[in-house]
């Protein structure tokens, strides 16, 4: 008998010894999807839609550089690609995808950005994103940002309070060119950036 609680333990110390980065990692995830307006399933939906996106997109030839994000089933598409055709190719693929409510097809026509830009588009979002926890107006876990060439797009279910300190947040953020809201508007006072 001792010696089957000493495998017993053995063994549940060796399942146990990766898990504090998977309980940590799970946390933050159950952090993320119950602060977040959307349903769990709303939230696959939306993982799904830009995975589905990306696949149609590898499909396609030329010099291109792509960032589709799906929220609440808007899409929003970012990028450079070489001509209209590959833009509107891409537009009407993703458009075709089953449940896409919208999509904002940001595409330009023109070579594909340095790493430099991106790494720059980067830090802005970072920048964005630590200015929403700092303002505690609207919770970060609310706002979906995505910034491309300077240009920094919000998404969300905000109130529209919320929506405009959102974007105030935004605008006075060191290195942001201009702000492009894509929330979707729903009746209510602000509610507390703690939620």
């Amino acid at each position: 008998m001792r010696l089957l609680q000493l495998i017993f333990l053995l063994l549940v110390t060796i399942l146990l010894t990766g898990c504090p980065a998977a309980i940590i990692g799970g946390g933050a995830v159950a952090i993320d999807t119950t602060a977040d307006r959307r349903t769990h399933g709303i939230i696959l939906e939306d993982s799904n839609i830009e995975l589905k996106a990306f696949a149609l997109i590898q499909k396609i030839e030329g010099d291109i550089h792509t960032n589709v994000t799906s929220y609440n089933g808007h899409v929003l598409v970012v990028g450079q690609v070489p001509n209209e055709t590959i833009k509107n190719q891409i537009g009407s693929s993703i458009k075709s995808l089953n449940n896409v409510k919208s999509l904002t097809n940001e595409l330009t026509i023109g070579p594909v950005a340095s790493i430099g830009t991106r790494a720059q588009d980067t830090l802005i979002t970072s920048n964005v994103k630590a200015r929403f926890f700092k303002e505690n107006k609207v919770s970060p876990f609310f706002v979906k940002i995505v910034t491309e060439n300077k240009t920094v797009y919000l998404m969300g279910i905000l109130t529209d309070e919320e929506a405009k300190e959102a974007e105030t947040i935004a605008k006075n953020t060191s290195q942001v060119n201009k702000v492009v809201k894509l929330f979707e508007i729903i009746p209510g006072k602000k509610s507390s950036a703690s939620q």
